[in-house]
């Protein structure tokens, strides 16, 4: 029975699949003319042929030229634009103008406040100094004289990294000019660099001995150009402010060390080789055109 089921479930499809090829090949099929010839025979209607007659073809016209008068708006208005572009990059550049001298001027009261500061508050440094001892010769002709030096700082803050550098040497003409001298030693005495004399305090005085030797050979040569000699001291100092430690400022003084005229009083005359000169009758002249500097 149950391939009895399976037989009869298998051939219903393969029965539907027979009916349905029937079926189409039964409405395809093509007419006999059997067929053709038992159907009434139906009058076709006529559809009337309607001849076209060709139309011209038409040119294509040409625009219409614009009237000049009505691009004037258009270039009105771009004429416009280009003045007002004009006149804003004017009013520009002018106010940058006026912003930049605002800031220059600025900056410039700012530096000079800051200058003035800096000279109302930096330290000042003074030196003097004075005859201790005889001019005195040795064996080896050589010139030799004790000096003491005051450096003060009279300014409003301390003097830092302090170096104070003396020397004595002939004063002779178009060779050793004390001013250039001068030049020389502070400049050697600023790169330095580092004080040997530490910080010098404000109403601080820092006192110092030195006894100085003039070389015979200077003596000598002078002397004999001249028949006397001169001896010429520089004394250069060197320090820094608490404000701007990058910067070095200077002090220097130049003294010449003459002898007193005993007969004329307030005369000084120069000094003559080989020959001793007591403490009182020896002066410390001021160079008169390079006398001091400061800065």
């Amino acid at each position: 029975m149950k391939n009895d089921k399976k037989t009869e479930l298998v051939w219903w499809p393969l029965v539907l699949g027979s009916l349905l090829v029937a079926l189409t090949k039964g409405g395809n099929r093509i007419p006999s003319r059997q067929d053709s010839d038992e159907r009434p025979i139906v009058d076709s209607p006529q559809i009337p042929i309607v001849t076209s007659t060709p139309t011209p073809s038409r040119q294509p016209c040409a625009p219409a030229p614009t009237p000049w008068w009505k691009g004037l708006p258009e270039a009105a208005c771009l004429l416009f634009a280009f003045g007002l572009l004009i006149v804003t990059v004017w009013q520009s550049r002018a106010a940058s103008h006026s912003v930049q001298k605002m800031v220059d001027a600025t900056q410039g009261t700012t530096e000079k406040l800051a200058r003035q500061l800096e000279l109302s508050q930096r330290p000042w440094v003074s030196i003097n100094a004075i005859i201790v001892s005889p001019l005195t010769f040795n064996e080896d002709g050589a010139a030799q004289v004790t000096l003491q030096f005051a450096i003060r700082n009279v300014g409003n803050t301390p003097a830092k990294s302090l170096s104070v550098e003396p020397k004595m040497f002939v004063a002779s003409f178009g060779e050793q000019d004390p001013v250039m001298e001068r030049s020389r030693v502070c400049e050697e005495n600023r790169l330095r660099g580092v004080g040997t004399d530490g910080t010098l305090f404000p109403t601080i005085e820092l006192t110092r001995s030195v006894t100085f030797h003039v070389d015979a050979k200077e003596i000598i040569k002078e002397s004999n150009r001249t028949g006397s000699f001169t001896p010429a001291l520089v004394v250069c100092a060197s320090y820094r402010s608490t404000f701007d430690d990058r910067s070095r400022y200077t002090t220097a003084v130049i003294y010449y060390l003459r002898r007193v005229d005993p007969a004329h009083p307030g005369v000084y005359i120069r000094m003559t080789n080989g020959i001793d000169i007591p403490r009182d009758l020896l002066a410390l002249r001021y160079d008169p055109i390079g006398e001091t500097i400061a800065d």
